[in-house]
């Protein structure tokens, strides 16, 4: 069988972004999102989307996601707040963090989330263990590149202004991961251990890295082809989908909202917010078409963990 590939929309919302004003209806949640769903749908692609759960205080945003999962969107959980360092928290904020996140979207969407990703990939092994609690099925938390370094100090420098932010990211419990941890799918034990024969224990979760080729290599998600450009994402795009079976493409909704589109609302601190919507969506139907031509089947997040749960089974029972 050919390795499946996923879309993740890691949805960091422009409600978090300006502080969760008070009555604050995002459009992130409505005619902003619906212009990548409609990309999405004409290609025939499903979504996994991962919510900040404050989000769903206004009834509005949680009607929404509600009809998203009614829709057959998967929903997972990417935090209660969105703190940067969330795996450098104390372990009850950070168990708080996960744990009312989650119950917040199982209420929305009447069932359990089984995915998550960490705001900045701030993982732990803290974090792990309580995920494994829960029940989830997997976690996309982990960056291992040394590409992570020099992420942190540009999302920093993105955020002068705001210290709290600020001096967040550099409050991260995970900062050996880029060298300790491997660039492919993997299953690991509430130690954070990488487990061999995952029919052994019953508490394990699958990890599912940010794809790259390599730790010295960047991992590859839209946000690089804002950085590097779009003939250097292309390239890199086609050397994982050839050769990553673990490969998920991960976008946020700053991909799909202009900078004419935020301009009256004053200052906040997304990165990429220099391009315009059109530059944007010519990128994402760029990428798009590539998937599409690529050969591998696409399928929600939940799908690919599955996959490499059970080729991670075959590999390792005894023959």
């Amino acid at each position: 069988m050919t390795a499946p590939i996923a879309i993740s929309l890691n949805f960091d919302s422009l409600n978090e972004a300006y502080g969760f004003p008070s009555g604050f209806r995002d459009p992130s949640f409505f005619e902003f999102f619906d212009r990548f769903a409609e990309l999405a749908a004409r290609y025939e692609f499903p979504i996994s989307i991962y919510i900040i759960a404050r989000d769903l205080e206004h009834p509005e945003h949680f009607a929404r996601v509600r009809d998203w999962a009614t829709a057959g969107f998967e929903i997972g959980n990417h935090s209660w707040s969105h703190p940067f360092n969330l795996g450098g928290m104390p372990k009850d904020r950070m168990r708080e963090e996960i744990c009312r996140a989650h119950d917040a979207i199982a209420s929305c969407t009447r069932t359990e989330p089984t995915g998550f990703i960490a705001p900045a990939w701030s993982t732990s092994r803290e974090v792990v263990s309580t995920l494994i609690d829960l029940g989830y099925q997997y976690d996309t938390s982990v960056f291992p590149s040394v590409y992570l370094y020099p992420f942190v100090l540009k999302a920093a420098v993105n955020h002068l202004g705001n210290s709290k932010k600020l001096w967040s990211l550099f409050q991260r419990g995970d900062w050996t991961v880029p060298f300790s941890k491997p660039v492919r799918p993997y299953v690991v034990d509430r130690q954070f251990r990488e487990v061999r024969n995952p029919a052994e224990t019953t508490e394990r979760l699958v990890i599912l890295p940010l794809p790259t080729r390599s730790h010295l290599a960047p991992c590859i998600w839209h946000t690089v082809g804002f950085v590097f450009g779009r003939d250097y994402l292309a390239r890199q795009l086609h050397r994982l989908l050839d050769t990553h079976t673990g490969f998920y493409y991960l976008i946020h909704p700053a991909d799909f909202i202009g900078q004419e589109e935020v301009r009256a609302w004053g200052r906040q601190h997304l990165q990429r917010m220099q391009f315009s919507l059109r530059q944007k969506m010519e990128s994402l139907t760029d990428v798009f078409e590539l998937l599409r031509c690529c050969g591998r089947p696409v399928r929600l997040m939940a799908d690919l963990a599955r996959y490499h749960m059970d080729q991670l089974g075959e590999t390792t029972a005894p023959r």
